[in-house]
């Protein structure tokens, strides 16, 4: 159900709502329905969108920025940061979209930047209903410094077939049918993903790949190398923009979380160390032998393609690649659409 507060009723995201004749009901404030993935909320922003995704000094980061118009995702992934970030089960939609543009523009002013979608929510799993590609994209088209990414786990990209691919990149999470099948709840599933990716490929649009996070467990070499195979042939590496490596990593809350909702996780089933940052990872050793394994089965057949690791440490660039990428500035040097 969508519920609609009434400072929002006027703006643009809600004519778009009484256009489509999509049903909606007016309140006052979220405490008039009950808390749960399947309730919408269209409110009012708390501010500006636009910030620099969240990083730490101990391990490589890049200088991506995120936009910030919802909150909260319709799937249900044992290992989603959410869980522990948002404060609501609910997927909050900010309706006020007038300051898009303004604040693209100035980030176009002040030099070449990637940003993106997705960290809050799922950039795509509610196109359907609120169209924010048909939004965002004539916006970065016009300008010259920016490449907008929106990151998705579903196959819903029917609308992005309608605009210009020009400055945008369409990047899809993926993984083993395993762990997609028992830890991505109600996400989409993995051969539509990889067909809508082969779609929109073949439109024009660049194409990303997040193994995040890649997860271990039995005969998962053996998954990912089929993983893999499957990327190779559904898109041409000329469409592929970047593909990056992770592993598995949680603030130690998220365990307890994940032990309380989905008692039957694989992720419950390991012991952790923590990082540098405070946060639970693999055994370095572990995590060293995943990401090399993935790294050379990507290289196989896909010699030029952009591959990176996200927020790992520098020993484990020089271990599986052989150089630090540095930090932020320094790093972000390296993508594609920097050169």
């Amino acid at each position: 159900m969508i519920y609609v507060e009434k400072s929002a009723v006027n703006t643009g995201t809600v004519k778009l709502l009484d256009k489509k004749g999509i049903d909606y009901k007016i309140v006052d404030s979220d405490e008039e329905f009950e808390d749960k993935k399947s309730n919408i909320f269209v409110t009012y922003s708390r501010g500006t969108f636009l910030r620099p995704c969240p990083a730490t000094k101990i391990y490589r980061c890049c200088n991506y920025h995120v936009f910030d118009i919802m909150e909260g995702c319709p799937f249900d992934c044992t290992y989603c940061i959410l869980q522990s970030y948002l404060n609501h089960e609910y997927i909050k939609v900010f309706a006020d979209t007038d300051s898009i543009e303004r604040e693209l523009l100035e980030l176009n002013e002040k030099g070449r930047y990637r940003v993106g979608t997705g960290e809050l929510s799922d950039s795509l799993a509610l196109d359907n209903i609120f169209e924010f590609s048909g939004l965002f994209i004539p916006i970065v088209n016009k300008l010259e410094n920016i490449q907008f990414e929106f990151k998705t786990k579903s196959s819903n990209t029917s609308n992005l077939l309608n605009l210009n691919p020009k400055n945008i990149v369409i990047s899809f999470s993926v993984n083993t049918d395993f762990i997609s099948k028992t830890e991505e709840h109600k996400a989409g599933d993995m051969d539509k993903r990889l067909n809508a990716a082969k779609i929109l490929a073949e439109y024009g649009y660049k194409i990303g790949f997040h193994f995040d996070p890649i997860v271990i467990y039995d005969n998962c070499h053996k998954d990912y190398d089929n993983l893999i195979d499957k990327l190779f042939s559904s898109v041409d590496e000329q469409s592929v923009e970047f593909v990056s490596l992770s592993t598995f990593r949680c603030i130690p809350s998220l365990i307890d979380r994940i032990r309380e909702k989905f008692d039957r996780s694989i992720l419950t089933k390991y012991d952790y160390i923590k990082g540098l940052d405070g946060k639970l990872r693999y055994f370095k050793p572990e995590r060293i032998d995943i990401l090399n394994f993935v790294y050379k089965a990507l290289r196989k057949n896909w010699r030029k393609a952009f591959i990176y690791f996200c927020m790992e440490h520098s020993t484990i660039w020089d271990k599986i690649i052989g150089y630090d990428p540095g930090e932020r500035d320094i790093f972000e040097n390296g993508f594609p659409w920097r050169k």
